[in-house]
This record gives structure tokens, C-alpha cells and sequence, in this order.
């Protein structure tokens, strides 16, 4: 699966290349979301290449030891280190955003809502196309005129708008469902959050409606063990 994952990632470079030397920005834009696709495969391969490690090795501690030991000692062992970070825990595990949404706060006619994608910038694509949904055109305009640290925070042409100009390459972006617009998401989570509270403050949202936060993305292991 590597090698495939891999192989993927070197020919759509190789054709985004291609046609970028032709500018033929339509046929990069296409390619462009899947390169980022790929490179979130490749992301959670290697996620999934440290946790079965990780239980392997814990395994492993345990195989010499009595049964009535085995059954004590398995779920206090896992949940330490995810807890307190030890062995590639809670600390390198992977985050996401939970986004909480009061809707009535805000004069729409809509309950609560709760956004908890499986990376940042999906959970990050997914509030700003709800934004987009809920406050039509005018709060697209606002959103438009955003900038943040690597560029505009919209664009319908990301492979103008979403270059690192010293090394040729594009950053990290997303697209929005239901438009013709990607947002960039070329951010550590923290920043998504700055970003996402400058988004609520610009559209004009009632303070404290919007809760975001930072979330691992094993999350539902916590609901489980409390």
C-alpha cells in the first residue's frame, strides 16, 4: 500500500508539472485536489504503521505474564500512554477540530450543530461551507476578502493563489462543498482555530455561538473509557 500511495503522489506530480509548464491551470486544478488526497493517505498510512507498533509492542510486555496479569494489566497499559503521550500517544497522535455551532444564537432556524471531520482541514472546509450555506453571497464576499499567514483564505484558483512561491509548490487546500471555491488549510491546527474565530468575527456571528477546539482524532476513546 506504501509504494502504491507513493507511486500515486510521484505521477500526479509529474502531470501537474506537465501542464503547469503549458499553463493549463484547469486541468492542475483538477489534479490538485487529488494530490491533496493522496498526501492524507499517506498521512494516515503512517498513522496506522505507529499504532499497530504500538500494539504489537504492548503485546509483546504482556506474553510472558499470568492470564489473570494479561486482563489487569492491558486496558491501564493502553490507555496510559494514550493519555499521558508515551509511545507516540495523545501528544503525536493525530488532531482534528470539533466545531460546535448555536445556530438559533444566530438568528437562523437550525439546532445545534457539531463538526468533527477526520482531519482539521476537512472539519475546517466542512464550517466554512455551512458559513457559506447559511449566509449566502454577502457572507461569501466577506470571506473573499480574507487573508491569512500564506495567502487568501478563498480562491477558485488555487493553483494561482495557493503557491509557495520559493519552492513552486502548492499548499495544502481543500474544497468546498456545493461551490467552486477551496479553502486553504496549509496550517498547523492551532492556526485553523485563529482563522476559524477571525471567520466568525468577520461574518459577524454572536460571540461564544461558535466553540471550537482541538481534538485527537481517537476522541471516541475518551467517551468510551469515562
Amino acid at each position: 500500500m506504501k509504494q502504491q500511495i507513493e507511486s500515486l503522489r510521484a505521477n500526479i506530480g509529474k502531470l501537474m508539472q506537465h501542464h503547469l509548464s503549458k499553463d493549463d491551470f484547469e486541468t492542475v486544478t483538477i489534479l490538485s485536489p487529488l494530490l491533496s488526497r493522496v498526501q492524507e493517505l499517506q498521512r494516515r498510512n503512517t498513522d496506522l504503521d505507529r499504532e499497530v507498533s504500538e500494539i504489537e509492542t504492548t503485546l509483546k510486555t504482556i506474553k510472558a505474564k499470568p492470564a489473570s496479569q494479561k486482563v489487569a494489566e492491558l486496558l491501564p497499559q493502553l490507555t496510559t500512554d494514550y493519555e499521558d503521550g508515551k509511545n507516540g500517544g495523545r501528544r503525536s497522535c493525530p488532531q482534528t477540530l470539533k466545531i460546535k455551532i448555536d445556530w438559533k444564537a444566530n438568528k437562523r432556524d437550525r439546532g445545534l450543530e457539531a463538526i468533527c471531520e477526520n482531519t482539521a482541514a476537512a472539519s475546517m472546509a466542512h464550517f466554512i461551507g455551512r458559513i457559506i450555506q447559511e449566509f449566502g453571497n454577502d457572507a461569501l464576499q466577506k470571506l473573499e476578502r480574507i487573508r491569512i499567514n500564506r495567502g487568501p483564505l478563498l480562491s477558485k484558483t488555487p493553483v494561482k493563489d495557493f503557491v509557495n512561491q520559493a519552492q513552486g509548490k502548492l499548499y495544502g487546500h481543500k474544497k468546498i462543498s456545493g461551490s467552486d471555491y477551496y479553502v486553504l488549510t496549509h496550517s498547523q491546527t492551532s492556526q485553523k482555530i485563529e482563522d476559524l474565530n477571525r471567520v466568525c468575527r468577520v461574518i459577524g456571528l454572536v460571540p461564544g455561538s461558535v466553540q471550537i477546539e482541538q481534538v485527537n482524532r481517537h476522541a471516541w476513546l475518551d467517551e468510551l473509557l469515562n
